[in-house]
């Protein structure tokens, strides 16, 4: 299993690119584990993905410095979409959904 602590011991392209694969495949499943969001509180934290699980509206959202993000305040993600980007903290006014971590805990 990837984790975000290992890297590649040659820097080819070929390891690099298996690398990045497997780190993407890593966060993408959730698998340094998910916090569920289903309250209006400030969740904060070190994310890469949310994933809505029912609609959700966002009251607030902050990325880290000069990275773009998938949303931004006010918007709505409907039930089973997903915003990437790197998420240092979410607030909902509805709907629940699931944060995945960059890192585990």
């Amino acid at each position: 299993m990837a984790s975000t602590f290992t890297r590649p011991r040659n820097d080819d392209t070929a390891q690099r690119l298996l690398w990045k694969v497997a780190n993407t495949l890593f966060a993408g499943l959730g698998l340094a584990g998910a916090e569920r969001v289903a309250d209006t509180a400030v969740h904060a934290g070190h994310y890469w993905i949310f994933h809505a699980i029912t609609d959700c509206e966002i009251t607030g959202i902050t990325y880290a410095a000069a990275v773009p993000g998938g949303a931004a305040a006010g918007d709505t993600v409907l039930a089973g979409d997903r915003i990437y980007g790197e998420i240092h903290s979410l607030t909902l006014a509805s709907g629940t959904g699931e944060l995945y971590r960059a890192t585990a805990p």
